[in-house]
């Protein structure tokens, strides 16, 4: 990943060994499917909202029950009120934009997945876990920058007991505890995203990541081989449990 004041922009927004952040999935009044996700304990960093930006007939498909994650014009909220726009498509790239609709950066998905910026610079890079990127608990990705290497793994939970699955980090301490605690099972395709990060990271990279976890928590976007069910059928969940929803 960039450095401050390199490629990513803005000042870091994360200077500890390991930062852990955690998105968990839940249906709003709407039917809309809404991820909060936390850095800690206390207010959310920010919150995805499926279909938000939208118009009334899809959102009324979301009322109704007729969408339940999937492709659409979802958006992710900051506290002090910025939007990041999260359009997830069918067979064509993921487009990430600012509130005012400037482009962010774009995913190009297929067996591995990229975010570029809009002039034309590699930003990540998603690529499968080697040793074990599906079980049926959840999808191991890794996350790597161009000039810096891995800079983090991202989990994707399948299932409620996913969230009891931790990682080995030699730098995670004692306040990580309260994530490792499993919720129940909900009706909902994917559970939510669980994103560690070994570096410092800028704003600009960090709505990236965000809206790339809302893009497939939400949007369910394969970002890897192994999470397009249509192509692998690897470690798939028994009858009753969650579908691979990517």
């Amino acid at each position: 990943m960039a450095r401050p004041g390199r490629g990513g922009g803005g000042a870091p927004v994360s200077d500890t060994a390991v930062t852990l952040i955690e998105g968990r999935v839940k249906h709003r009044t709407s039917n809309a499917l809404q991820i909060t996700f936390h850095a800690g304990p206390g207010e959310p960093v920010a919150v995805g909202v499926q279909s938000a930006g939208d118009g009334r007939g899809r959102r009324l498909g979301v009322l109704f029950g007729f969408k339940n994650g999937g492709t659409g014009n979802h958006q992710l909220h900051y506290p002090d009120g910025r939007v990041v726009g999260v359009a997830s498509r069918d067979g064509a790239p993921s487009q990430f934009t600012t509130a005012s609709g400037s482009p962010l950066a774009t995913v190009h998905r297929g067996d591995a997945s990229s975010a570029v910026l809009p002039d034309g610079r590699e930003l990540f890079w998603f690529t499968a876990d080697p040793d074990e990127p599906v079980t049926a608990d959840l999808y191991r990705l890794r996350v790597a920058a161009p000039d810096h290497g891995e800079i983090g793994r991202l989990d994707v939970i399948r299932r409620a007991q996913g969230w009891s699955v931790m990682r080995t980090l030699d730098a995670i301490d004692d306040f990580f505890i309260w994530m490792d605690r499993a919720g129940q099972p909900l009706p909902i395709p994917i559970h939510g995203t669980r994103l560690w990060l070994t570096e410092p990271i800028t704003d600009v990279q960090r709505d990236v990541l965000l809206a790339a976890c809302v893009d497939i928590a939400i949007g369910l976007r394969p970002y890897v081989a192994a999470m397009d069910s249509r192509r692998s059928s690897k470690a798939a969940p028994s009858s009753g449990q969650a579908a691979d929803a990517v």
